[in-house]
């Protein structure tokens, strides 16, 4: 007699780790339906490196052991991202109709080209893309390497905390997902241009068919002083970098602009980039379509969901 039992719902977990913070998406689906069940943004001590994988695990173990036991995470399951900057991604042209072992065997010997260590200290994935455009009779194959020692990095800081390591994404990858979940139902006739406002940086990624086409750096953060003068700087950069993007040459038309990170909380920062550029703009919000766990407030999460575009598709991620 259905009804009698409550479903289980399975959990992942998306942890996005920075040199500032981190933050993390607990999510549950049933029936198809995901739920936001618990998340958190919790600052790291200062200090950190670019690469936070150079310090000891245990000064983030500290910071996220904290930070799941009071967000009452239930989820053991977790996936997490390596920044882009760390990787080493090609894509390789591979005769079509190879087995998976010499498929394997040919992305190898194509990876000593690319990889400027031993193999053996290499984390080394590849994924078949699908047929390439300019050889019909050949694949296209997107290859992804990193140092051994920065994968066992976020294996020991998962493991200390209980839980098991179950995905590692590239992170502009997770990123795309996270975009993907926010317009997934808007009839977009194009690509998003997905602007990431760091302290210092910020990135711009246009993402067409979840995939990231195209990816720059604009050289200012959310540190300019005052809120008009941000909003100034953030439309000139972002106005030259989608200029770059046309000039580029790659197939693609923006017909949307998505404003990520801490700065954009700032609720007229969106309608100031639309008026300027044109284009229909929204601040992320990747849990749009999902239910939420009664304790978490709607209010809070508006102001936080901005920050948390890379951790909700790393969780999303989790079930596939």
């Amino acid at each position: 007699m259905p009804g009698l039992f409550p479903q289980v719902r399975h959990r992942y977990v998306g942890i996005d780790i920075s040199p500032q913070a981190i933050k993390f998406v607990e999510l549950s689906r049933s029936q198809g339906a995901f739920k936001l069940q618990a998340y958190a943004i919790e600052p790291l001590p200062a200090g950190l490196a670019d690469d936070q994988t150079g310090a000891e695990p245990k000064s983030v173990v500290q910071v996220l052991l904290k930070a799941l036991a009071e967000a009452a995470v239930v989820a053991r399951d977790a996936a997490v991202a390596i920044p882009d900057g760390r990787l080493i991604c090609k894509t390789l042209e591979v005769e079509a109709g190879l087995s998976e072992v010499e498929l394997e065997l040919h992305v190898r010997l194509e990876a000593e080209q690319y990889v400027p260590y031993a193999l053996e200290d290499v984390a080394l994935d590849f994924e078949v893309q699908g047929n390439s455009l300019s050889h019909p009779t050949r694949v296209n194959v997107h290859m992804v390497a990193c140092r051994q020692e920065a994968l066992e990095w976020y294996r020991s800081v998962l493991s200390d905390v209980g839980l098991n390591l179950r995905v590692v994404a590239v992170q502009s990858h997770a990123m795309a997902r996270g975009v993907d979940a926010m317009v997934s139902g808007l009839a977009l006739q194009g690509a998003v241009a997905v602007v990431d406002c760091a302290t210092h940086t910020t990135q711009l990624s246009i993402v067409q068919q979840g995939e990231v086409i195209y990816s720059r750096e604009l050289l200012f953060g959310h540190a300019t002083a005052g809120v008009q003068a941000f909003q100034s700087t953030l439309v000139q950069h972002l106005e030259r970098g989608l200029e770059l993007f046309v000039e580029s040459g790659i197939k693609g038309v923006v017909s949307m602009i998505v404003l990520a990170g801490e700065a954009v909380s700032n609720p007229g920062t969106t309608q100031w980039v639309e008026d300027r550029l044109g284009v229909p703009t929204r601040t992320a919000n990747p849990f749009l379509a999902m239910s939420l766990n009664p304790a978490l407030a709607p209010e809070t999460l508006l102001c936080h969901a901005p920050v948390l575009l890379t951790a909700c598709g790393l969780a999303l991620r989790g079930f596939d």
